[in-house]
């Protein structure tokens, strides 16, 4: 049943994604040719704003569909569809994350192509420069730079699905019964409220960590960064820091699915 609400999710969705895909790849052919008209700095740095917006506007549709996928599939009419089939909260909440991620990661790999093709289009690109810095900075790196970048890059998408399954959190706040007509501001506090207890608690650890002997020394023996261990070595410290954001994200996104589940099995209020 959990593949068939998957499918259900994508098939809802799928078009809102699209046509950003769309929209996107669009923008990036279009856009170059008519700014490559005009040689002047001005126009070159709107360029690189019509980009940055490009990228902004992607990242808030793509949050504004995502959760659309909690907010009108359960607590909309079509709640009363899905809820009333055979299949638990914890199904419903483990399709919605998992789509999501989906979506998350084919959204990055589309922004991604688009602004590659949007620079590379654009007339004066610094290619050679670009990829001259690419060699040298690989050449820096051994198989733990490479492993530094890919957990990086499971950081940005896990932490991505975090705040997604805290904005399903807030929302399932929002529809208590004993909310009634404030569920807007309530959904939006609470998840400040959320962001705000997950800053006090990564203070609290840099606070342990600044205890612990020689850690301060050691942080900043690495950011002189003048002789290649130093870089290992600062490759080393950062792996370790993406290792243990991600189980932080991990742990974060399953505790506020718990709470989405308990809510959707015991205060669920539907319109």
């Amino acid at each position: 049943m959990l593949s068939k609400l998957i499918k259900y999710d994508i098939r809802s969705t799928w078009r809102e994604f699209a046509g950003v895909y769309l929209s996107i790849l669009l923008g990036v052919l279009i856009l170059p040719p008519l700014f490559n008209n005009f040689h002047n700095p001005i126009v070159n740095a709107i360029a690189g704003f019509t980009a940055t917006g490009i990228i902004i506007a992607t990242i808030v549709v793509m949050i504004i569909t995502l959760f659309k996928i909690f907010n009108t599939n359960v607590f909309s009419r079509e709640g009363y569809l899905t809820m009333t089939l055979p299949v638990t909260s914890a199904q419903v909440v483990a399709s919605k994350l998992l789509v999501s991620t989906m979506w998350i990661i084919l959204t990055g790999i589309v922004s991604l192509l688009g602004l590659c093709i949007f620079v590379l289009s654009m007339n004066g690109s610094p290619l050679a420069e670009v990829s001259a810095a690419v060699q040298k900075l690989m050449t820096m790196f051994d198989t733990r730079g490479v492993f530094a970048v890919i957990l990086m890059v499971i950081a940005m998408i896990v932490s991505t699905v975090k705040e997604i399954s805290k904005l399903f959190l807030a929302c399932s706040i929002a529809h208590l019964k004993q909310i009634g007509k404030f569920r807007v501001p309530v959904g939006i506090l609470s998840y400040f409220v959320l962001s705000w207890a997950e800053t006090l608690i990564v203070q609290a650890a840099g606070l342990v960590l600044s205890f612990v002997p020689g850690m301060d020394a050691y942080v900043g023996q690495l950011g002189l960064m003048n002789d290649p261990s130093s870089i290992q070595q600062f490759i080393g410290l950062f792996n370790g820091v993406m290792g243990v954001g991600i189980l932080y994200a991990l742990v974060l996104t399953a505790v506020y699915a718990f709470c989405t589940i308990w809510l959707l099995n015991h205060r669920l209020d539907l319109d």
